[in-house]
């Protein structure tokens, strides 16, 4: 199998790999076998039609296919999805059947024979292809451009190549159904047939070498012409799919040749280009780095430039190896000294971001004007969001006179053009000898931790995170996280335990509703990033609310961050792509639906939000600005009204001065003084990990250093005082400016705590081992946990779920494992002994496997069943023994 080192991938190379991510064709003729229909190739192999296709041509032809293949690699069956009729000499020489794919590898083959890929197509069900000859260097979670030849019937790997997230982010946007789209006179400059736009990039004499997955509305062929311009190759560039960007065009490119990646811009009136060329490396640090000392290899420092001992204007130098890293770069609230300690840095070979939200992108346009040399790198998701977030920054900064102007449209620009994207998961090195991985961290979409490491020496940065899933985000997963030499974590509710989220957003929603039943308005303000987009979405699939007609209005930035989120639905979870692809919902805004979810687009449609029973979603959540405090000055003087806060409010915000009045008391809203009359109450529907996650995630990264950050004093310190921490850790809660080096005690440090840190370092069973009480009975035995062992390591909590677990002898030691509630349903199914999903070869994860089943990918009931069943191999548990 030849990969991209010998120059041989052909990336997207079909107009339906870029729109469905698969292209299979096939040459033969439809032939019917035992009363059923098959496709009938040249060399006879039959290949069974999974529908009954009207008025099936007969003769030869070239057929456009959807595979099914079974768990060995063979294919099952075929989906026709067109044909194409063969001229005579066509016919000859129709002797290449090639499938074409980009996918997601889900599933490696033990002994390397076969790879499976999940396939996303938009609307339609996802595919999971195995196909067979897997590159060794394939890994599970990664995306990779294929080009596979049917022989006998599987489908063979010849050409394989990764595709980055910098490629992936672009395709992503063209395949979502809902793209935005260009100015209308922009679109009647560029609006062009297919053809047309085939015929003009073809007839480029100059760009003999040159191939495009064209977008009829996008100008590739000025693209491909500044590319070649700007790099003398005239012969080699591929482009993905152009995206829109609000002010110009905007592609991914790759030189299969030599791997060089790049990015490409056209402004509006195809005036002016620029192009950026990704660094594989850092040329000038790259000799540096050819002569690492031992020093340097157990090099690392770690110095906070904001967040510390605070919220706000997240910021860490990060000195690992011969590097200096900057990991985030926020701005604070207004009111206070908006940018972070940059004076610290003296000259950064890179800065990595975690997510989208101002307090921690809000600076980057003054990092790259300072230091333009520096990559930047986040998800593919968090550039997204940028794109809204940052500009709204500055729109803020315009027109607010006591905000100072930090950055401007140019230096915007140039930032988020210069942006580089990386997909969640996957290890990769921008610079030498540093490896860095993005972790899911289930606050916000696009949000990551990183982990970081060089030599012997490694890092955990969190970011801001949250443990429990959202319907906007999948939880971070404990498992994901490796252990490392210093971990950096928030500690935003470090003193507190959320109460269960499904529980208070019923609540929200019968709170509501039970509002607007009786003629009132309610108003939610909500972070217009992430909060705001979860309660439409629990508004839109409530019971509640299909029952009823209220008008539900969503105002301020809240607006343009859930457009984003429409037009990036791929980067949403499973859940709410399928909401999309089953039901046909409009899972955001839709004024025809029930309920109406209708954007304000202008102020002088604001009254008419309050003028009937109705719900309101605006920014900002604390009611420190934006449409809110407008909606607010109106309704807290109402008596059948509410404002209902939804999350984390800050000390001094107007939203949490709100949740400690009473009914007369009155409150001071940008000058205007409120007589508070509405209901008020407050609901946790917070983004972040409370205390018990927040020691599960310290207890699996196990660091010896253990730095807390981004949360108030006495949530710091509470958490500090958590279980055993400080016998297990060396604890840190740094001032701004404040260096730890990694193996360097603190002098605070008493020398009997050091003494135990240093024992638990060298004998790791002083953490793990404890004693326990075993009372014995007739059929069985007590073990009585050690009460300090059940509170200080959450471990214990979750193993208590049911009150029910699994055990098993593992030589000399009892293991133990939760059995959760979904356990227990899948248990008594699968003792009923009947053929049910639970007892399913293709039931995994609660979900169905199978692509031949209108079930798959989708959660199933365990006692349910459908034609595809097929019995497991090991259908059992421990209980049964």
């Amino acid at each position: 199998m030849k990969t991209t080192s010998e120059g041989q991938v052909n990336i997207l190379a079909s107009k339906l790999e870029a729109k469905t991510g698969i292209n299979l064709t096939l040459s033969g003729t439809i032939e019917q076998v035992d009363g059923l229909l098959h496709l009938k190739l040249r060399d006879s192999t039959l290949l069974r039609l999974s529908q009954e296709p009207l008025d099936v041509p007969t003769d030869f032809r070239r057929w456009q296919v959807i595979p099914s293949t079974d768990s060995t690699g063979e294919i099952s069956s075929v989906k026709i999805v067109s044909s194409e009729q063969l001229s005579p000499q066509q016919t000859k020489k129709a002797s290449e059947d090639k499938c074409d794919l980009v996918g997601r590898v889900v599933q490696l083959g033990k002994k390397g024979q076969f790879v499976r890929f999940k396939v996303q197509r938009p609307g339609e069900k996802t595919l999971k292809p195995t196909l067979l000859n897997p590159d060794p260097r394939m890994k599970e979670g990664q995306i990779w451009q294929i080009s596979a030849r049917l022989q006998g019937r599987s489908l063979r790997i010849e050409y394989a190549a990764p595709i980055s997230g910098n490629a992936l982010a672009s395709l992503n946007t063209q395949t979502v159904a809902s793209v935005s789209s260009p100015p209308t006179a922009i679109e009647k400059k560029t609006s062009t047939t297919k053809e047309e736009s085939l015929e003009s990039l073809n007839s480029s004499n100059n760009l003999p070498g040159t191939r495009v997955l064209e977008n009829p509305s996008a100008p590739d062929h000025k693209a491909l012409a500044a590319l070649c311009a700007h790099t003398g190759d005239e012969t080699n560039w591929q482009l993905f799919p152009g995206v829109w960007r609000r002010y110009a065009w905007e592609w991914e490119a790759i030189n299969p040749a030599t791997g060089q990646q790049a990015r490409v811009q056209i402004m509006a009136r195809g005036t002016k280009s620029q192009v950026y060329l990704y660094p594989e490396v850092a040329s000038d640090l790259a000799p540096k780095a050819s002569a690492t000392s031992l020093e340097e290899t157990e090099n690392l420092v770690v110095t906070p430039l904001g967040a510390a001992r605070s919220i706000g204007a997240s910021c860490f130098k990060v000195e690992i190896g011969p590097y200096e890293i900057v990991l985030d770069c926020g701005t604070r609230p207004k009111g206070y000294e908006p940018l972070p300690a940059l004076e610290h840095l003296s000259r950064p070979n890179l800065l990595i971001i975690t997510h989208a939200h101002q307090d921690h992108i809000g600076a980057v346009p003054v990092f790259h004007n300072r230091w333009p040399e520096a990559r930047m790198i986040c998800t593919p998701g968090t550039r997204e969001i940028a794109q809204v977030m940052l500009q709204d920054g500055l729109k803020v900064q315009q027109l607010n006179e006591d905000s100072p102007e930090l950055f401007d449209s140019v230096d915007l620009e140039r930032t988020l053009f210069r942006l580089e994207t990386q997909d969640i998961g996957e290890d990769f090195e921008p610079l030498p000898g540093l490896t860095v991985r993005f972790i899911n961290a289930g606050h916000i979409l696009g949000a990551a931790c990183v982990y970081m490491s060089y030599g012997k020496r490694s890092l955990l940065y969190t970011g801001d995170y949250n443990t429990t899933s959202s319907r906007t985000t999948t939880g971070l997963q404990i498992c994901d996280l490796p252990e490392a030499d210093l971990l950096i974590t928030e500690s935003t509710y470090g003193a507190d335990a959320h109460p269960a989220r499904k529980a208070q957003e019923t609540a929200l929603i019968k709170a509501v509703a039970s509002v607007v039943q009786a003629g009132g308005n309610v108003l939610i303000p909500a972070f217009a990033l992430g909060r705001a987009q979860e309660i439409l979405l629990a508004i839109r699939t409530s019971h509640e609310f299909r029952q009823m007609k209220i008008p539900v209005y969503v105002d301020g930035l809240v607006r343009a961050v859930t457009n984003t989120f429409r037009d990036h639905l791929t980067l949403l979870p499973q859940s709410v792509q399928n909401l999309v692809a089953q039901t046909g919902i409009e899972p955001f805004f839709d004024s025809e639906g029930i309920p109406p979810i209708i954007p304000i687009a202008r102020k002088e449609e604001r009254p008419l939000a309050m003028a009937k029973p109705s719900v309101i979603v605006a920014s900002s959540g604390m009611l420190s600005g934006g449409a809110s405090v407008y909606y607010a000055q109106t309704l807290l003087e109402r008596e059948n009204a509410a404002v209902f806060i939804s999350g984390y409010t800050d000390e001094e915000s107007p939203g949490r001065l709100l949740q400690n009045l009473e009914t007369g008391d009155t409150i001071e809203l940008e000058g205007k003084e409120i007589t508070v009359r509405a209901q008020i109450q407050r609901f946790n529907l917070s983004a972040h990990a409370d205390k018990v996650g927040l020691t599960q995630v310290i207890h699996k990264v196990d660091p010896q250093h253990l730095i807390l950050i981004h949360g108030s004093l006495d949530a710091l310190h509470e958490l500090a005082r958590s279980g055993d921490l400080q016998k297990r850790h060396v604890v840190h809660i740094p001032a701004v400016g404040e260096a730890i080096e990694y193996g360097q005690i603190p002098e605070h440090v008493s020398s009997r705590r050091q003494e135990q840190l240093i024992e638990y370092q060298t004998n790791s069973e002083v953490s793990e081992g404890f004693e326990v009480e075993v009372i014995a009975e007739v059929e069985g035995a007590w073990l009585r946990i050690p009460e300090e062992i059940v509170e200080g390591d959450p471990r214990w909590q979750i193993l208590a779920d049911t009150g029910i677990l699994k055990a098993r002898w593992d030589r000399n030691s009892l293991k133990l494992t939760s059995f959760t509630q979904h356990d227990l349903i899948i248990d008594e199914a699968k003792k009923r002994g009947e053929n049910c999903c639970a007892r399913c070869v293709y039931f995994q994860g609660r979900c169905c496997q199978c692509e031949d089943s209108p079930m798959c990918s989708l959660q199933v009931d365990p006692s349910g069943y459908c034609p595809e069943f097929f019995p497991s191999q090991s259908d059992f548990y421990i209980s049964k023994d």
